[in-house]
């Protein structure tokens, strides 16, 4: 009879972030541990009032046990995967500290240990838990987006619909304000310099391939500067004060130039296409055509943004090689 059939399973598709996942390996790992019959005396708090053993308080001046990890790493007072091993590895250091080497309790802990780090060797390092900051940086992605002036950088650059050929000759990393939100999303990013660098790329790509005083090159200039504003509290909370420090204007040395002339003359021609394209955008000046040949950068003619937008550029042409090089 058809009707007592069970329906067919729902297929779902669990698209779980990185610290929910790694929650999920680390219940998986205690789990095994705690269900081996030698773990039983260390699921549990010890009763060392009702075992008579009034010296374990001071001997032991931090206990532990399994079930108390358990309900941590449910309640979600670990901040990684490194606190929850530390306090495993605890349980373990009191039972060989207040037991006899050789006594059931010591061995079983001993075991217990081994058996620990043989499971939590495959548990990535990483977050348990939604960083505030991260959560903080989505909210600011989030009222980005909703500026009028944002709309050109909400989703990939459509180069193939726009016909823009040469887009990728000169954007080498493309980025765009949907990635970065579904990125977020997806438990991809770290921490909020992962977003910070990411946001600031979208700003530099539009930069590098839009002329200068063309509506999307102004629009990226307003909402980098914003960016670096509203990031610059969330980067001192973290720690990372430094990256928008980085990412500040720097006097262009005379070494700086050297060092880009160098790295100039290891660029195919494609790649000299798209810098003499960043320069034609933003700083036109500085080209010298006269040779009919050979179109000529004069880099002492440069003005200090070009000069860190070229600098980037050909940074990240020969990042690119040397990654393929090393997959050849």
């Amino acid at each position: 009879d058809m009707a007592d059939e069970k329906p067919a399973k729902k297929a779902r598709v669990d698209a779980l972030t990185e610290p929910e996942r790694l929650v999920k390996q680390c219940k998986q790992v205690l789990q095994e541990i705690m269900g081996k019959v030698i773990s039983e005396p260390f699921n549990v708090k010890v009763d060392w009032k009702g075992l008579g053993l009034m010296d374990y308080p001071k001997v032991v001046k931090h206990p532990m046990d399994l079930g108390t990890v358990r309900e941590k790493l449910r309640s979600g007072k670990y901040a990684t995967t490194a606190d929850f091993a530390a306090d495993v590895r605890l349980v373990w250091k009191n039972a060989k500290l207040y037991n006899q080497e050789g006594s059931e309790i010591y061995d079983a802990a001993h075991e217990l240990e081994g058996a620990f780090e043989n499971a939590f060797a495959v548990v990535p390092k990483g977050p348990l838990r939604a960083s505030d900051a991260l959560a903080k940086a989505k909210d600011i992605v989030k009222s980005i987006r909703k500026l009028p002036n944002a709309d050109a950088f909400n989703e990939p650059v459509d180069w193939e619909g726009l016909k823009l050929d040469d887009y990728l000759d000169v954007i080498k990393e493309p980025m765009d304000l949907g990635t970065i939100l579904r990125n977020l999303e997806s438990g991809y990013y770290t921490n909020v310099e992962g977003v910070f660098q990411h946001l600031d790329l979208v700003w530099r790509n539009a930069m590098m391939y839009n002329t200068e005083g063309s509506p999307v090159h102004e629009a990226a200039k307003k909402l980098e500067v914003l960016t670096q504003k509203k990031f610059s509290d969330l980067l001192k909370e973290t720690g990372d004060r430094g990256l928008i420090d980085a990412a500040k204007p720097k006097e262009v040395t005379f070494e700086m130039k050297k060092e880009l002339v160098a790295n100039a003359n290891e660029l195919s021609s494609k790649e000299l296409y798209g810098m003499v394209y960043i320069v034609t955008q933003n700083c036109a000046s500085a080209l010298d055509s006269t040779q009919e040949e050979e179109v000529e950068v004069d880099v002492d003619n440069l003005d200090h943004d070009t000069f860190m937008l070229v600098d980037r550029y050909i940074k990240d042409c020969l990042a690119k090689k040397k990654v393929k090089k090393g997959n050849d």
